[in-house]
């Protein structure tokens, strides 16, 4: 039995009871399910006995009752991100975490600090990258969004890479020598104080804002605080090319502002 995403291990090429696996009949129709013994899925498209997929190996395609294909594929981290997580909270989208990982430069046993966890989207990322041997210290003001990330997290098999805790920040941290941090939060100027004493010398933040004016509250008094250098901000646009024999050209629709990056390093305020 396995849950959330593959280790890689050779008897992940079969389904097994337990399974969690994407049903993939089109673009629009995708569902995450677990693989459970007697259980039929049902959708517009006919139904799937359960049971007939245990045994298949990962892309194998099967009929429906109403005889329509659908794939049997593994779920990758986008496809939770996109379709398998419960959510109670706007989340960073997809497009603005890779870049904001490529930003912080973590890694396996890296240790970041994430304040502002609602329900759990960036810190699956953020652990799915760090594990087995780092570790995310997330705070939260709100109990019921950490149940949420906590059981989001849990359907991944990341929880033990994850320390979430019901505190804060503005108050202060308990971690030390932080690696990288990354805050989404609405007043993150609160938190600089905190943030300087968390992060190691030349450890980098990521600051997610959705307007222009936090960006440039943010921006003075990170500039004031004089702990900080390398200030950047980027906005990220994502456009899909519709793919087809006929005509190949942009959607319709794409995937535009949902907020600001605001990127910078922590310097030490000793001269020598």
């Amino acid at each position: 039995m396995t849950s959330g995403l593959s280790s890689g291990n050779v008897e992940d090429s079969v389904v097994n009871f337990g399974d969690k696996v994407l049903l993939y009949f089109d673009k629009k129709r995708r569902w995450i399910i677990r693989v459970e013994k007697g259980k039929v899925f049902s959708c517009d498209k006919g139904k799937i006995e359960l049971d007939r997929l245990v045994g298949l190996i990962y892309g194998s395609k099967v009929k429906t009752s109403a005889n329509f294909d659908v794939y049997i594929m593994r779920p990758l981290l986008i496809d939770y991100l996109e379709r398998g997580l419960k959510r109670a909270t706007q989340i960073i989208y997809p497009k603005d975490q890779g870049f904001i990982i490529m930003l912080l430069g973590v890694a396996p046993g890296s240790r970041v600090l994430e304040i502002g966890v609602g329900t759990g989207s960036t810190t699956i990322t953020l652990a799915s990258i760090v594990k087995p041997t780092g570790h995310v210290y997330g705070y939260e003001i709100r109990e019921d969004f950490i149940d949420i990330a906590k059981k989001n997290l849990s359907e991944l098999g990341l929880l033990d890479y994850v320390t979430i805790k019901l505190k804060d920040a503005r108050q202060g941290v308990d971690e030390r020598d932080i690696d990288a941090a990354v805050v989404d939060i609405g007043d993150p100027w609160n938190v600089l104080g905190a943030l300087y004493e968390a992060l190691k010398p030349s450890a980098p933040v990521v600051f997610f804002v959705p307007s222009m004016n936090q960006v440039e509250k943010l921006f003075n008094v990170l500039t004031e605080h004089g702990g900080f250098i390398d200030i950047r901000c980027y906005e990220l646009l994502l456009r899909e090319i519709r793919l087809g024999k006929e005509s190949i050209r942009p959607a319709n629709f794409m995937v535009g502002h949902t907020g600001y990056i605001m990127f910078a390093r922590k310097i030490s305020r000793i001269t020598t």
